[in-house]
């Protein structure tokens, strides 16, 4: 890697390290994810074009087994890398993971006004080469949001990564986009008595019904305000994102999952416009995959990544 960002990257993961070998407070229930009980995990600030980029750095935890590539993870909006608690350590039994803030969401620093997929792809791009290991390239995992930062990240860069699994893909065009583009790219009204705060809430409690706890939900709804109230950001770059031209760019292996809830349909019609995409659908999912799911999707995963397969077969 080159030199300059080997020496920030360094000082910066020896810097965040510092508040956890301080601590010597239990995790909660609700954070034990993170714990110690988990493959080691540290935090990493890694300057990029808006500034410093946060990453929470998974290292694999059974030393025992074959080396695999290092996952990337890339969050939905309007959440950060924290969304991925419960997946990423699973994960981080056999392969370096790391979770990503986008941009102005979680711990990592906003660029000066919504910027387009490009533009965030490009910051990350800086971050993933200050912590790239032997100039081998990325397995990368994005969820919503996400799916689309890492196809364009591998389209900028087919250098870079490997391989793409994008579960819920939000591809829109033509009115389709253009409405929601009007629904969802603007500033929230702030209200005093809080009642803007009803939206989020709603958006942080959907799995509630599903199985999720309410203080998973509170946590969610936490993460959530990091960004507040300027979370609509990564909206623009999403509904003003040319998918049909990005995703023909992407060559490499690339698996969409659908489930049977939010975005099943454009998932499955974004399939048809990667050049090595392949479809797998998972019945009996209707919304939080990475909360209430792990084992399932962890298992999948995996199984597209490290078995050397080119394919997956769609499933009932």
């Amino acid at each position: 890697m080159p030199g300059k960002w080997s020496r920030f990257a360094i000082l910066a993961v020896a810097i965040a390290l510092l508040p956890s070998a301080c601590s010597h407070q239990s995790p909660s229930p609700t954070t034990q994810a993170w714990s110690s009980e988990s493959p080691r995990t540290y935090r990493a600030f890694v300057p990029s074009s808006f500034g410093q980029i946060h990453v929470r750095v998974v290292e694999a935890k059974n030393d025992d087994l074959p080396a695999r590539r290092t996952l990337v993870l890339l969050h939905p909006t309007p959440y950060s890398s924290d969304y991925f608690k419960a997946f990423a350590p699973v994960m981080g039994m056999d392969r370096r993971v790391l979770a990503v803030d986008t941009p102005g969401y979680g711990d990592s620093a906003p660029p000066p006004e919504p910027q387009t997929m490009s533009a965030y792809a490009g910051a990350i791009i800086m971050a993933l080469d200050a912590l790239r290991e032997d100039n081998e390239p990325y397995d990368i995992l994005g969820y919503h949001t996400g799916t689309l930062l890492a196809a364009e990240i591998a389209a900028l860069r087919p250098d870079l990564i490997h391989r793409l699994v994008l579960p819920g893909v939000p591809y829109f065009t033509g009115d389709a986009q253009h409405e929601a583009y009007e629904r969802n790219v603007k500033a929230p009204t702030l209200s005093p008595d809080g009642a803007h705060l009803d939206a989020p809430w709603g958006f942080a409690t959907y799995a509630v019904p599903a199985g999720l706890s309410i203080a998973s939900a509170q946590e969610h709804f936490g993460d959530m305000m990091q960004c507040y109230p300027t979370c609509w950001w990564a909206y623009h770059g999403v509904f003003s994102y040319p998918a049909d031209d990005r995703f023909r760019s992407v060559q490499q292996p690339t698996l969409l999952i659908s489930v049977d809830g939010s975005l099943e349909a454009e998932t499955k019609a974004a399939v048809g416009h990667f050049s090595n995409g392949h479809h797998l659908h998972l019945s009996g999912i209707t919304r939080g995959i990475f909360d209430l799911e792990v084992a399932r999707i962890a298992s999948v995963v995996r199984d597209f990544l490290d078995n050397n397969q080119s394919t997956a077969s769609d499933r009932p």
